[in-house]
């Protein structure tokens, strides 16, 4: 796969914004993405949420603020009591850095539909904490995914 196209036949859509490199998601958050992707905002469960995509793969982005009494730990902990842990192919921690890092990788299949794979990744900092549900068609694309959830960065405001 181009990193810089998504692909040497894929366009992305021309309507959409490009985005690249380092790119702030909110007042604390930045991600550095692998080329370029496309950018668009989606209402979600909780809000408005961002979506990074281009040829096989896409960065459903939800941001989180700190609520009084949590804390990174506190949020870690509660995310992973409801998190599918014995459906996943594979789970990842990194309590001791900064921030606190955890994902998981799903199989998800469904009748009549293309496979695909997901890594449910979180990153908890002080502000408060990102989640990061990346979809990708190849499981060969697991360390460009993990690649963009470990960018993921909690940075002062400037």
């Amino acid at each position: 796969m181009n990193p810089e196209a998504g692909g040497d036949d894929f366009k992305l859509p021309p309507q959409f914004p490009r985005v690249r490199d380092v790119y702030q998601l909110t007042k604390e958050w930045w991600v550095t993405l692998p080329g370029e992707f496309a950018l668009r905002f989606e209402e979600g469960e909780f809000g408005t949420d961002l979506v990074l995509w281009r040829k096989g793969i896409t960065c459903w982005t939800t941001v989180y603020t700190m609520k009084a009494g949590e804390t990174p730990v506190s949020t870690l902990e509660w995310i992973r009591r409801d998190a599918p842990e014995a459906a996943a192919v594979e789970t990842f921690l990194t309590p001791d850095s900064n921030p606190i890092r955890y994902a998981y990788l799903l199989h998800e299949t469904e009748e009549d539909a293309p496979e695909r794979w997901a890594l449910y990744s979180f990153a908890f900092g002080q502000s408060g904490h990102i989640m990061m549900a990346i979809y990708f068609d190849d499981k060969d694309d697991i360390n460009l995914a993990k690649q963009i959830w470990t960018s993921l960065d909690e940075r002062a405001a400037s």
